[in-house]
This record gives structure tokens, C-alpha cells and sequence, in this order.
């Protein structure tokens, strides 16, 4: 294999590598897809214990078959060998004085939203306001979206209303999103991605579990002549004569491509993968300088019955007994945060969950319930204030409180802390974004995925698309896909 020269060699086999690996094969070139575990998935993988499939992270597809995830299933075929399925309901917030159901029908959201104002205590004064913020997130037209983009979703919020309950809870909807704090978040890309997600109503999880989508990607990519190969970490992009020329492995391994697309963060690429000597002082600068979102620590519990009857839930507590909802400022809101970028578990302790057995029930023994829950953490260039033992009694804590008796069904856990998470996915400090969906890192804005080095490419979660999570990668890898098709047509691969 060594011998050969490939058209494409892909890092990485999350759902950006995945996605590009199959649309590289449908396009008639030969294609190498890498991966340095010895699962597929990246953060969609997923393993057996006990007769439980455990996924690796914290998923739900936010467009399931209708967004970029299925459009790309669509191109390579294998859109009607996934089954996404939805829930009515698709959540609930619980936790320090709310109840709120979340569900997947636009028709619901203003019953949803006065729910939520009542809860929070606001005034009839206020209700204008809430009543303009929600029409604004959920259905601003197209050609106002733009002009969000470099504002955060504090300042769109802050147009509308001061209650601090609800800036609390926005907080808290876009580190789902986002990984990242609202007043750093861009508003553009929160409403365009709630607007999709909306129109599309097919909030789902994927049966068989999150691997499952990457799975198909890949078969596809092997039907059409594709390699891939596991266990194989890259330790750097060659390059010959001012192009990328292939990649070379930590065995020493050495396979040529005339294009090397790479999935991981722009920072690893640039400065570890192929060496920042080689790119103009302008895009060296621009890497160093690029933010990316938080860590996590998530907690996998097996239970002995069915526990929890939602889909999902989103869990709110206060570990320290002191953060309340209807009587909280803006700034303590903000101070959540800093607490967690210091590495301190904080006031508010929001917990998001996953209930993969409730969607498809053959993912556990007959009767039993998995869970899988996670809440953000710095990356781990960050010293912790607090060590994970303590963060993993406030989650626990917060569970115990929203599902009473939940603890005495537990037949197992395991937490997966944020070292875990970069060790897998391999991105310097374990960002779940790595090109962080900021004012200037969105839209437009984003960083392109054609690098200024010939032959190479960035794709992912890190250049180009837009959306949540995965929806992100898999748009990543279309808009990649088109470009190396061009270039390929074009001969200006070197």
C-alpha cells in the first residue's frame, strides 16, 4: 500500500471524515480514509459492555435525515438504511423550580414559552418582549440572519429582555448547541441553526446508535473501493516541493495522496501535522487566535428498569444550594461560567441527557434503561480547580434531586473525563468544537477549507458549514467535497 498513490487521503472517520470518505468514493477517486482508534465514529463511536451499546458522546441528530447528515446519506445511498427516529416529546427541562416539556412541533412554542415565562416569574410587562424574542429566534427571515452573525445571542437577548431567568436559560440552551457561554456565541448561527432545526422537525436518534451513521458512510466509501484503516494515527502531513504530498504514521507508514484532507482542529493540523513554517504568517496567526468551545465530563449509567420516561432531558441544579432561577442577576449568570473556565464546579450545574434505550430499546437487555449524561468542563489545558471527583458528586448530585430513586437502579457507571475525550478524538485539549461558533468564526467568516497549501484541506467541525454538532461536520464535508471536485476537474491538484 505504500507503492500506491491515492486521489484522497481522509483523517478521521467522525461524521466530517466519514462524510468526506463517501462522497470522495462517489466521485470516482481513490480514496484512503485514516483513523486512529481501533473504532470508527470519532466522537459517534461506540462500544459493547454487558450486552449495552454505550455511545461515546452525548447525541441527538438536530435534522436527523432532512439536514446535511442526510443529505450526505442521500448522495452515497445510504439514507434509507438508517432509521432516525423521533419522539413527540423531545425533552424536558427539570431542576430548581421548573418543569417545562420541550416538544419537536413548531405549533407548540409560544404554550412552551409561556410555560417557561410563568415559571421564571415574569411580568405582564415583560410579555411583549418574550413574546418579540421568540418570534425573532425561532422565525427571522433569511436575509436578517446575516446580520447577527458577528453579535452574541446576549446581545440579541439583551434587545428584547433583562429578565435574568431567561438569560439563564438561553445560557444554558446554547452550551447544548454550542459548547460556549451566550454572550460569546454568535447569534446568526443560534437562530439559523434553531430556525433549521425547527423547520425540519426531525430531531432524532439514529437506531442502532450514533456509530450507526458513520457506519453507512463508510460501507459506502468500501462499496465504491475505498480504503480505510484503523489504528493508523497520523504523525504528520508530508510535504514535498511546497504541496502536500500524502501522510506519514506513527509505524511509519507512509502513504501518498495528491490531496490530504484533514479532519482534526486547525490547530493540530497546522501546527503539529504539517508544521506552522510552512503556511503564510497571516493563517499561522489566524489559527493561533481562533477560539474553540469547552470539554466535557460525561457519566454512563446502566439501569436495571426503564427510569426515565423522556427521550432527553436537560437538568438543572445547584450543588450549592444558592442559585435560583426567578432571583438570579445577569451577572451571576455570568458567572457560571467563569467558575467553569476556572475549572470550579459552579452556582448552576446544567446536566444534558440522552436516553438511547427510549428511542431503540435492543440497545439494552429487555427491560433495562441506558442513560448517558454530560455537562462542560474546560479544555484540559485549563489546571482544575476542583478535581473530577467533585464534579462527578454535582452530577450525580443533580440527577439524584431531578429523578428521586434513580441511584438504587444504577447496575453500573462509568465517567468519561475530559482527558478521555481528547485522548479519543484527538484534538489538542478536547475542544467539542474546535473552530468555536463565535462572532467571526461564523458564516462567511468561517475559516476556508481549501488551505493556503496545495493539496491540503481542512473539513470538519473546524472550516466551512454551519450547525449543530454533527449537522456541522457533515456540511463541513459536503462543502469539501465540492471543492476537491473542482479542483480535481480543474488539475490543480500537484
Amino acid at each position: 500500500m505504500t507503492e500506491q498513490i491515492f486521489d484522497v487521503i481522509v483523517v478521521g472517520t467522525g461524521t466530517g471524515g466519514s462524510s468526506l470518505g463517501a462522497l470522495s468514493a462517489r466521485a470516482g477517486l481513490k480514496t484512503l480514509i485514516l483513523e486512529k482508534n481501533p473504532r470508527i465514529g470519532g466522537a459517534c463511536s461506540g462500544y459493547e459492555k454487558d450486552g449495552f451499546h454505550v455511545d461515546f458522546g452525548t447525541h441527538l441528530c438536530t435534522r436527523g435525515g432532512d439536514g446535511a447528515v442526510g443529505e450526505v446519506l442521500r448522495r452515497v445511498g445510504g439514507l434509507s438504511r438508517v432509521e432516525f427516529v423521533q419522539p413527540r416529546k423531545l425533552s424536558r427541562i427539570t431542576g430548581l423550580g421548573l418543569d417545562v416539556p420541550l416538544y419537536t412541533s413548531a405549533r407548540t412554542i409560544f404554550k412552551t414559552m409561556h410555560r417557561l415565562n410563568h415559571q421564571l416569574g415574569v411580568t405582564w410587562r415583560e410579555l411583549p418582549g418574550m413574546f418579540r424574542l421568540t418570534r425573532d429566534f425561532f422565525w427571522m427571515p433569511e436575509d436578517e440572519i446575516d446580520e447577527w452573525d458577528n453579535k452574541t445571542v446576549e446581545e440579541f437577548i439583551l434587545r428584547h429582555s433583562r429578565n435574568p431567568g431567561m438569560h439563564a436559560h438561553i445560557n444554558v440552551m446554547m452550551a447544548l448547541y454550542f459548547v460556549y457561554p451566550y454572550w460569546k456565541s454568535s447569534a446568526g448561527e443560534a437562530i439559523w441553526c434553531t430556525k433549521r432545526m425547527l423547520e425540519s422537525r426531525a430531531v432524532s436518534y439514529p437506531k442502532g446508535g450514533t456509530v450507526m451513521v458513520t457506519r453507512i458512510m463508510l460501507d459506502s466509501a468500501k462499496d465504491r473501493g475505498a480504503t480505510l484503516l484503523t489504528r493508523a494515527r497520523v504523525r504528520k502531513i508530508m510535504v514535498e516541493k511546497g504541496a502536500a504530498r500524502g501522510v506519514e504514521l506513527d509505524d511509519g507508514r507512509k502513504f501518498r495522496g495528491r490531496a490530504v484532507v484533514s479532519t482534526s482542529s486547525l490547530k493540530d493540523t497546522v501546527f503539529n501535522l504539517a508544521g506552522a513554517q510552512i503556511f503564510p504568517v497571516d493563517l499561522r496567526e489566524m489559527v493561533k487566535g481562533l477560539q474553540e468551545s469547552h470539554n466535557a465530563i460525561q457519566i454512563k449509567l446502566a439501569l436495571d428498569r426503564r427510569v426515565i420516561q423522556e427521550a432527553s432531558l436537560i437538568v438543572l441544579g445547584s450543588p450549592h444550594g444558592n442559585f435560583r432561577p426567578k432571583t438570579t442577576t445577569i451577572s451571576r449568570v455570568h458567572q457560571v461560567y467563569e467558575d467553569l473556565l476556572s475549572g470550579r464546579v459552579p452556582e448552576l450545574v446544567p446536566l444534558y441527557l440522552v436516553v438511547p434505550t427510549n428511542f431503540d430499546p435492543s440497545l439494552a437487555p429487555p427491560g433495562k434503561q441506558f442513560v448517558t449524561m454530560c455537562t462542560g468542563v474546560p479544555v484540559t489545558t485549563t489546571r482544575m480547580e476542583d478535581p473530577p471527583e467533585v464534579w462527578e458528586e454535582a452530577m450525580m448530585k443533580t440527577l439524584r434531586e431531578a429523578v428521586p430513586g434513580i441511584e438504587k437502579h444504577i447496575l453500573w457507571k462509568e465517567v468519561v473525563g475530559a482527558r478521555a475525550i481528547e485522548s479519543w478524538i484527538g484534538k489538542p485539549g478536547g475542544p467539542a468544537i474546535s473552530t468555536a461558533q463565535v462572532p467571526g468564526q461564523v458564516g462567511n467568516e468561517r475559516p476556508a477549507i481549501r488551505s493556503p497549501l496545495p493539496g491540503l484541506y481542512f473539513a470538519g467541525d473546524g472550516a466551512g458549514g454551519r450547525g449543530v454538532g454533527t449537522e456541522l461536520a457533515a456540511q463541513s464535508a459536503l462543502e469539501c467535497a465540492e471543492i476537491l471536485e473542482t479542483d480535481f476537474r480543474a488539475g490543480r491538484m500537484p
